[in-house]
């Protein structure tokens, strides 16, 4: 699980960018070390590459979803890709 999020710049699409380039590294990393029916979920930003992560995910995974909290706030940008069975 990553939930990790570069630090903010208050410039939305800026930030949508960088925390989803962290958001494919870590699934880059992560698909290589992970069994069969594993679990990959990170933090990521609905943006300009939101559509780019998931197509990522469908390319190494099974099944991927997104989901947002009900804890996040409504006008956050904030939402998880929960991605599972490696291909």
């Amino acid at each position: 699980m990553s939930d990790m999020a570069v630090d903010t710049t208050g410039i939305k699409n800026i930030d949508s960018i960088q925390t989803g380039e962290l958001c494919k590294e870590a699934m880059f990393f992560a698909k290589d070390l992970m069994k069969e029916n594993a679990y990959f979920i990170s933090k990521i930003f609905m943006g300009g590459t939101f559509n780019e992560i998931v197509a990522e995910g469908k390319k190494y995974f099974k099944e991927v979803k997104v989901f947002k909290p009900k804890s996040s706030r409504k006008d956050s940008k904030e939402s998880f890709i929960i991605c599972r069975k490696i291909r």
